[in-house]
């Protein structure tokens, strides 16, 4: 006797697993609306059997398509390289998912338990076990994902944590002070900077700089950029310290100088800032960076 409800619940359930496991792996944070709008989805062909109550019902076509629905919601925008790791990782999921339950199935004492329901905590509990223990870092480097990490900010006695991309090519340095130089997208420390900096750093990318906060004096300033796109300046601001995040660890950062542009640094949104892995304090650099 099959239970209409519970195979909707495990399906359900088994779509969010598989969607959070296969957004870990690729080392970004899931969203829980996301992962629940994309689990309801995932969860349609199973309707769709149920309903009819055919198991053929639903054609081979869509079901190989439809991943990729569920991963648009769960992932946003991405590039297409992106797009096809997540849709492979997220086919052998399900294949591995399915090992599991047919172990569980064989194997577990079911106890007096509905299968459904075995299956429901058994096999999400190993995949959160799987996403929670796998060494994440190799998977990072087999993926091409591993110049990714995060930076962590602070001024003012204020923390701002970002994901950034470890880039070897970025060599700029502020021209007062000789430090390194972090991009960072303005639009995400606008609740984060000081009010007076803000409006100075908002007059300068505007075209109209105003005159330097005078608490600020000796901390603010310009520096030149040169890239693909053109050249030109951008406002800076001598940071109190600094952390980053590489391979799940993280380093104090040497001492830093913040830029801020008004453009997107990455197209697909997958980071905010660009980071010189020169900024890391004692760490071997070998491998690191794009």
């Amino acid at each position: 006797m099959i239970s209409a409800v519970g195979t909707l619940t495990v399906s359900y359930v088994m779509d969010w697993s598989l969607l959070r496991l296969t957004v870990v792996l690729l080392d970004r944070r899931p969203r829980l609306w996301r992962l629940a709008l994309a689990s309801a989805v995932g969860s349609l062909p199973t309707l769709w059997v149920l309903l009819t109550q055919n198991f053929y019902a639903v054609p081979w076509e869509v079901l190989m398509l439809w991943p990729f629905s569920m991963l648009l919601l769960t992932l946003g925008r991405l590039s297409w390289r992106v797009w096809i790791k997540a849709y492979f990782v997220f086919l052998a999921l399900t294949i591995l998912a399915g090992g599991i339950a047919l172990v569980v199935l064989t194997w577990i004492p079911r106890l007096s338990l509905p299968s459904w329901l075995l299956i429901g905590t058994t096999v999400p509990a190993v995949l959160w076990a799987i996403g929670h223990f796998l060494p994440r870092q190799r998977i990072r480097q087999y993926l091409g994902e591993s110049p990714y990490g995060e930076v962590r900010l602070i001024l003012a006695n204020k923390s701002l944590t970002v994901r950034c991309l470890w880039d070897s090519g970025n060599r700029m340095r502020d021209p007062v002070l000789r430090r390194p130089v972090i991009i960072l997208e303005v639009n995400q420390a606008i609740e984060w900077l000081p009010s007076s900096i803000l409006a100075w750093v908002s007059s300068f990318l505007a075209g109209k700089p105003s005159p330097v906060p005078e608490e600020w004096k000796g901390r603010l300033g310009s520096v030149r950029y040169q890239s693909i796109g053109g050249e030109g300046m951008l406002p800076v601001v001598a940071l109190d310290r600094g952390q980053g995040r590489f391979q799940d660890k993280w380093y104090s950062l040497a001492p830093v100088t913040l830029a801020l542009t008004n453009v997107d640094i990455s197209a697909d949104r997958s980071y905010f800032s660009l980071v010189s892995p020169d900024c890391i304090i004692s760490i071997n650099h070998e491998g690191v960076g794009a």
